[in-house]
């Protein structure tokens, strides 16, 4: 798998930007770039977000419809949460303080439609941490599957569950998991699923995505509309918007097309090693790790089933592995949790060997 991206030596920063495919530049070029030259620009340009829903619903085992293709997780949040009609005693939206700091920054502006946060309190790994935060009174639960800083797994299958009893509604942000570990939004339940392929699929940024359950979607009136959103964008009639029938009543105003030709063009690799392959990989170098250190330092989980890609460590020490990551030019970045390393399908065993030996060196 190495050998399709350009992957920089000792790379461990796949949970912050994966690696262009080798193909990217090509594939710009002759999707976005020749179109815009040649002037045919949207005829050519239209189908590419056509082929994205499709590469998209495959990948998460979806119908096409039910996803729309989104700039970036914060914007696809703000779409879904100004949408839903709100219901008179149910005015309190649940998350977690391990939730990306995007996250809490979208919904704490939910406050100007009289929504109120509340924090869950307790590991949110464990679901009685959650029957605690969600009762009557909830109208949405934010659920992060693996968590960004310590690369935990939620069990959002049951989270979800417990929103639906309580007829809360659920979104499910898969930004740090989809690419790296299974993701069963169809088993899971959940209403709502927000997602970016600049990580571990290596999409690129700009390239994001929605997914609407199908029988949330006439519940939803976007307020963040434009005529992308339209059920015929080119009808061109000013005074008669009517939402698309499908989740592209999401989709907004003019869309760049280049993000999407990026992703397309990665999913295609995707599509050829299959997900299974690389979620093997990844397990692989992971319990190799885990197996060598020192189990005191580990912050993100040691069983496979509880963690997501990324390798998380925080030795007495600190100041000493950051040297020594220096010396050996390792690419990685580091939280108040500890230092992060992904591993992806590309990670190589000579990579592995270099970074676990600055490790294991302090």
């Amino acid at each position: 798998m190495r050998d399709l991206f350009y992957v920089p030596d000792t790379y461990f920063l796949s949970h912050s930007v994966g690696c262009l495919p080798i193909t990217s530049g090509d594939a710009l070029m002759a999707q976005f770039l020749e179109p815009w030259i040649s002037g045919s620009n949207w005829m050519d340009w239209m189908p590419i977000f056509d082929e994205f829903r499709a590469g998209m619903a495959e990948l998460l085992d979806v119908k096409s419809e039910s996803i729309c293709p989104q700039n970036n997780i914060s914007s696809a949040l703000t779409k879904v949460l100004f949408s839903l009609p709100q219901e008179r005693g149910r005015n309190v939206i649940v998350l977690s303080k391990q939730d990306f700091p995007t996250i809490g920054f979208v919904i704490k502006q939910a406050e100007r439609q009289g929504y109120k946060l509340r924090f869950v309190e307790g590991d949110p790994t464990h679901i009685e941490t959650w029957e605690a935060a969600i009762d009557g009174r909830v109208a949405v639960a934010h659920i992060t599957h693996a968590t960004s800083n310590t690369s935990h797994i939620l069990p959002v299958k049951d989270i979800a569950g417990l929103a639906k009893s309580n007829g809360a509604v659920s979104i499910v942000d898969v930004a740090q998991s989809l690419g790296a570990v299974p993701v069963d939004i169809s088993v899971w339940g959940v209403d709502f699923a927000i997602g970016t392929g600049v990580k571990f699929l290596c999409f690129g940024p700009g390239a994001c995505f929605l997914y609407v359950a199908p029988h949330i979607l006439k519940r939803c009136e976007p307020i963040d509309v434009g005529w992308f959103s339209h059920q015929n964008p080119f009808e061109m009639a000013i005074e008669n918007f009517r939402y698309a029938d499908d989740a592209l009543r999401f989709f907004g105003g003019t869309p760049s097309p280049a993000p999407f030709v990026m992703a397309n063009n990665a999913m295609k690799i995707w599509q050829a090693t299959t997900p299974h392959h690389t979620h093997n990989r990844i397990e692989t170098c992971l319990s190799r790790l885990c197996d060598h250190v020192d189990q005191e330092m580990i912050v993100s989980p040691i069983q496979p089933k509880a963690r997501g890609a990324t390798f998380v460590v925080s030795p007495d020490n600190r100041l000493a592995l950051h040297d020594k990551l220096k010396a050996k030019a390792i690419r990685y970045d580091e939280r108040e949790e500890g230092f992060r390393f992904s591993i992806h399908g590309y990670t190589s065993d000579q990579d592995l060997d270099v970074l676990l030996g600055a490790i294991l060196e302090i």
